[in-house]
């Protein structure tokens, strides 16, 4: 909900699991006009200025994938923008305010860091999970066909040493 035009608004999104870390998203406006939308994306980091006050809506969908579900995280905030008057403002500030707001900066770039590193190793992890199962499946696979073909030389073996006798 934005209370007044003018701010910001971040949105941030990543699959975290399910089907291809795929999914279609839509931002709206309070006049239900598309502000972005995006079709098979993995992750996104948005910033833009609300023109109108009113909700904004941010909407995900699962359309072509409806078999496998997915766990999405997102973070959405909103800041006010700096006027050209509260620059001047700001101008005046000791070096302490500066040095605060400063590393309030660089922790919120750390936490974008996190949040992207925390969705790689998801995905990574079931890339792991997923190739695990395959080699598990094809070694037993494969097993079974040492087995089988043992026991069919067993019996071509048997079946060479086996003396028939005919009848004169």
């Amino acid at each position: 909900m934005v209370d007044t035009p003018g701010k910001k608004i971040n949105f941030y999104f990543a699959v975290q699991l399910g089907g291809n870390f795929d999914i279609d998203f839509e931002v709206e406006g309070p006049n239900n006009r598309a502000i972005y939308s995006g079709e098979a994306e993995r992750q996104g980091d948005f910033t833009f200025t609300a023109t109108q006050s009113g909700e904004y809506a941010f909407c995900f969908k699962n359309g072509l994938a409806t078999f496998a579900d997915k766990l999405v995280e997102f973070d959405i905030s909103v800041e006010d923008e700096a006027r050209p008057d509260d620059i001047s403002k700001r101008v005046g500030r000791d070096e302490v305010a500066n040095s605060i707001v400063s590393i309030a900066s660089e922790l919120q770039q750390i936490t974008k860091f996190m949040k992207y590193f925390r969705t790689r190793e998801n995905r990574n992890f079931a890339t792991v999970a997923s190739t695990e199962s395959r080699v598990w499946w094809f070694s037993a696979l494969e097993s079974l066909c040492v087995v089988v073909v043992a026991v069919i030389q067993v019996y071509a073996i048997q079946a060479l040493f086996t003396a028939k006798r005919s009848r004169l």
